[in-house]
Parts: C-alpha cells; structure tokens; sequence
C-alpha cells in the first residue's frame, strides 16, 4: 500500500510546524504498512525555489497516481490539496481528511467527500497523536 500526504505549503502561517504535522501524517501509515510520500521531502517551496513548477506538479501527480490512498489535512486553506483531493477521488482512490478541532474547513471539500462515502472519510481531532491512531486503524 502507498498513501500520499498532502497538505498545504505556501500560505501555511507556520512551515516547520506543517511539515512536521505531514511527516508525522506519513510516519503514522508507515507504521500501518503504507509507504508514504510526503511532497515537502521531494520538492519543498524554501529548499527547492528553482525547481520548475512542471517538475513540482508532474512529481506530485506520479504519487498521486501511484498512491492506493490520499492523506490530506484540510485543517489550513490550499488550492492544491484541493484539487489533489479531486485527481484522487476521480482516479478512485481513498481519501482519509483530517482537521485539527477548530479549524474552519472548506464546505466545498466537506461536500466532495461527503459525496464519495464509499471512497472519502473525515476525522477531526484533538491531539496530532489522535489523528496519527486514526490513520493507523484506516490506512489498510
């Protein structure tokens, strides 16, 4: 199994911060026996400024393609989780979203995944560990 870890970058008010949330997003399905790909490790916006931005989209879209599962926080506003979010539930893949409580979701998102209940399942959490324990039971 492969999941793919998407979350926001570019307008994210704390980078470090979400790059470790990712990391621990990916290291929770490792631990299930996913093989994850986390973007930021691959081309990450600060470490990366002179990658093209077709290398950075036909990257992403090669994980995606080859992921059996999409891991997205859609705890921060992201045009690119997004539309992975899309590619993913049009290629009929599952979708697991999370979001920290309290943070304002997109209702356009909400209503994509509501739509897919076969494919798309939504977890709120307190706790990143919370978040971590969930993805482990769902990542299969």
């Amino acid at each position: 199994m492969r999941a793919y870890i998407s979350g926001a970058l570019m307008n994210v008010p704390d980078l470090p911060a979400a790059r470790a949330l990712y990391e621990r997003l990916g290291a929770a399905c490792a631990s299930a026996g996913c093989d994850a790909y986390v973007p930021h490790q691959h081309a990450d916006p600060l470490h990366d400024p002179d990658m093209k931005n077709v290398e950075v989209a036909e990257k992403d879209l090669t994980a995606i393609s080859a992921a059996d599962i999409l891991v997205a926080d859609i705890g921060e506003p992201s045009l690119g989780v997004g539309a992975e979010i899309v590619i993913a539930l049009n290629a009929r893949k599952r979708v697991l979203a999370v979001a920290a409580e309290g943070r304002r979701v997109s209702r356009f998102i909400l209503g994509l995944l509501e739509m897919h209940p076969d494919q798309a399942t939504f977890f709120r959490y307190r706790t990143v560990d919370q978040a971590c324990a969930w993805l482990k039971a769902n990542c299969t």
